[in-house]
């Protein structure tokens, strides 16, 4: 008896396949991983062995978050191999990996905030290192900036931190952080012993572009204070060329009556100057990591502290330096 439907090969009974069992594949997937195989791209009700068989063929590698892989249906099939017969592929199969961006204008507000919780002064920080959009390995949950540098400007390091639906995220950024202050320049040139005067000094606006122990004096600071070395015009003032303290060579004296200690009459002496006009000398440049050693030729002499300008004898070109030692020069940062 041949029952309707049903087919017998030697006694054994074969259920023809029917559309039902076709599964089909989808045109538009979204993945959260970056390596692609085939069981992805199909519907989560589909036959336990038939997603087992896909789960083992690789499609495709998708490394970057928000990546997008294409496959037409022939290289679908090609990759599918025999198992392509009992699937219905699309023409063309987009795969998207999922993931989030975090925006830079949101990374930097929190940086901003960051270099203003040590200091009250306007700072400049120059954000061209950090990417306009940074991309995610999934959807955002939190994120922090954090940094561990002392420093309050120069190159600063910070260190971003978020948890995504991905996993977990962290990138190092970089920003350079300066400030501008209206510093004390020396209009006249001025003795050991003198009060720095407002005659004496006008308003220079200087970019500060690192933690120094040197720094320059600002206007509102250097009047009133006593001077402790000689200094020529257009110099701007520092830290150490006034005189304070116990040590302070203007106590008792006032800027009509004040008199030049014998210390400093001395040390005014060519012959104790470390360096003289004329000589060769080693201008040494030093920025974080960057460290260079120029040969030079001094146009002024001095001693330790003294600003000086000289010659770099590799471009000819003049430049600005305070005195460290015999022979040796620093680079001068107004």
């Amino acid at each position: 008896m041949l029952l309707s439907g049903i087919n017998t090969v030697s006694g054994a009974i074969i259920i023809p396949e029917t559309k039902s069992q076709i599964t089909s594949l989808k045109s538009t997937v979204l993945v959260n991983n970056s390596e692609i195989t085939a069981d992805s791209l199909i519907k989560n009700e589909t036959n336990s062995k038939v997603r087992e068989q896909l789960a083992k063929i690789q499609i495709g590698h998708i490394p970057d978050p928000l990546g997008e892989l294409v496959i037409n249906k022939a290289e679908m099939q090609r990759k599918l191999g025999s198992l392509a017969a009992n699937l219905t592929i699309p023409d063309k199969i987009t795969i998207r990996r999922d993931g989030a961006i975090l925006k830079c204008s949101e990374v930097t507000e929190r940086i901003s905030k960051a270099c203003h919780n040590k200091v009250e002064d306007e700072l400049t920080i120059d954000y061209s290192r950090i990417p306009a959009n940074i991309v995610l390995p999934g959807v955002l949950q939190n994120w922090e900036i954090s940094t561990n540098s002392e420093n309050t400007l120069g190159m600063r390091l910070f260190v971003l931190t978020a948890q995504t639906t991905g996993g977990p995220f962290r990138q190092l950024v970089q920003v350079k952080v300066s400030k501008v202050v209206e510093a004390a320049e020396l209009v006249r040139l001025a003795k050991p012993g003198e009060i720095v005067s407002s005659q004496m000094i006008q308003k220079k606006k200087i970019e500060i572009k690192s933690d120094q122990s040197n720094v320059p004096v600002t206007y509102e600071e250097a009047v009133g204070k006593c001077l402790g070395r000689y200094k020529s015009p257009g110099t701007v003032l520092r830290s150490s060329d006034l005189s304070i303290g116990e040590k302070n060579i203007c106590t008792g004296s006032s800027s009509k009556n004040s008199t030049v200690p014998e210390i400093f009459k001395q040390t005014s002496n060519r012959n104790n100057w470390l360096v003289k006009p004329g000589e060769s000398v080693d201008f040494h440049f030093n920025s974080g990591a960057l460290s260079l050693k120029i040969p030079a030729k001094a146009v002024q002499g001095g001693g330790e502290g003294d600003e000086i300008t000289l010659i770099n004898l590799q471009n000819q070109h003049r430049i600005r330096g305070v005195i460290k030692d015999k022979g040796r020069v620093e680079y001068a940062q107004n």
